[in-house]
């Protein structure tokens, strides 16, 4: 596997299609995060087959309003401040 940023990507495009071979793949990042993976057509498909809808049905319960009172917003983040 071989990482690129996306601005060397972009003018490089070309040469890195061109090398690309089964089982091979090239992850795009920006900002050393990766966002794209560069696959050959003729590679196995790696994808994960969707869930079936209703899956996790009836598995969860919703917070009281009194367990919703106690928890604190960190970062966008829901979490039990005594946690």
């Amino acid at each position: 596997m071989q990482t690129v940023e996306l601005v060397d990507a972009q003018s490089r495009l070309d040469e890195l299609v061109e090398s690309l071979t089964p089982g091979n793949e090239i992850v795009i990042e920006k900002n050393h995060r990766p966002v794209a993976r560069l696959l050959p057509t003729n590679s196995p498909q790696t994808f994960r087959k969707p869930r079936p809808l209703g899956e996790f049905a009836g598995k969860f319960q919703p917070l009281s309003q009194a367990e919703q009172n106690d928890l604190v917003l960190h970062d966008k983040v829901w979490c039990d401040p005594d946690a």
